[in-house]
C-alpha cells in the first residue's frame, strides 16, 4: 500500500548503509522502512536519491510502497517496503512547521521512550520494551566531540547531554547529515577537529536542540544489547544554516 511518511532520521549504518525513520503522515505512528527480511538486502545511500535529487531527508514527506509491519522488540516500528519502488517526494516541511512537528512527538526523557529499563545509561535488552524511537529536548548540552579513534580506525561523533529527568548521557551520533557537516567543516573549511568540536559545543549548548533517539540492533559481540544512539540533531536556529546533506557532500 502507498503511504506517506515524514522523515525525522537518516542515520549512518556502516557505509553505504543508512537507516531511515519518521512518522506516517496519516496517523502519526512511528515507522522505520526496511528491506524485506528474506531479501537480505539493506537500505543504502542510493535510496535517498531519485534522478540525482535528494528526496529522503529530514522533514521531507515521502511516499513509499509499504508491504507489512514486522516487529522484533524493542524495534517495533519496522515496515518492509517494496524493493523496486522508489520514494516519491511530496513536500518538505517549511522551517516554521518543523519545531511544532518535533514538539508533537516529544518524550519527557530518554528513559520514557522505550518502556523498558535503561541498562547503565547505555542500552536496552533485546526483547524488552515497546519502541525504539523517540524525541527529547535536553535540559543541557555540555559537550560535542568530533574525533578520530585509532582503535577501529574510524571517525567518532559524540554528544554529552542532560535530559529533562536530570539524567546524563554520553551517546554516539549516527545522524548522517551531522556527520557529513563535521567532515565538511574539516575538509572544506579546513577547521581542526578541535575547532569543529568547540564550535558545535558552543552553538548547540546555547540553543534549543531536539535529539532524535534510537536503538541500534545487537551485533556479534553483544547480540542481546540495543545501544542508545542519537539519530537526529535539530537546533533552532539551525546549526546547518539551512544546508541539506546534498550541499555538504
Amino acid at each position: 500500500m502507498k503511504r506517506s511518511m515524514i522523515v525525522t532520521d537518516v542515520t549512518r549504518m556502516g557505509a553505504p548503509g543508512v537507516c531511515v525513520a519518521g512518522f506516517f503522515a496519516d496517523d502519526g505512528a512511528a515507522v522505520r522502512p526496511v528491506m524485506p527480511y528474506r531479501s537480505r538486502e539493506r537500505v543504502t545511500e542510493g535510496f535517498l536519491w531519485k534522478d540525482d535529487r535528494l528526496v529522503v531527508m529530514p522533514f521531507a514527506e515521502v511516499r513509499l510502497e509499504f508491504l507489512r509491519r514486522v516487529s522484533d522488540p524493542p524495534h517495533t516500528e519496522d515496515w518492509e517496503i517494496d524493493l523496486p519502488s522508489r520514494p516519491e517526494l511530496v513536500r518538505v516541511l517549511p522551517t516554521h512547521e518543523r519545531r511544532q512537528f518535533l514538539d508533537d512527538h516529544l518524550d519527557g526523557s530518554v528513559a520514557d521512550i522505550f518502556g523498558a529499563p535503561v541498562q547503565y545509561d547505555k542500552y536496552i535488552k533485546r526483547g524488552e520494551g515497546g519502541r525504539s524511537l523517540g524525541t527529547v529536548l535536553p535540559k543541557q548540552i555540555s559537550r560535542v566531540l568530533y574525533s578520530y579513534r585509532s582503535e577501529g580506525e574510524r571517525w567518532d561523533y559524540r554528544i554529552w547531554f542532560t535530559d529533562q529527568a536530570d539524567q546524563e548521557y554520553r551517546l554516539a551520533i549516527t545522524d548522517l547529515t551531522f556527520r557529513t557537516a563535521c567532515d565538511y567543516l574539516k575538509t572544506r573549511k579546513e577547521w581542526t577537529v578541535a575547532k569543529v568540536s568547540e564550535w558545535l559545543t558552543g552553538f548547540l549548548g546555547e540553543r534549543d536542540v531536539y535529539l532524535r533517539i534510537g536503538l541500534a540492533r545487537g551485533w556479534e559481540k553483544h547480540p542481546d544489547r540495543c545501544y542508545i544512539q542519537v539519530g537526529g540533531v535539530y537546533s533552532f536556529p539551525d546549526y546547518l544554516g539551512g544546508k541539506t546533506l546534498a550541499e555538504l557532500m
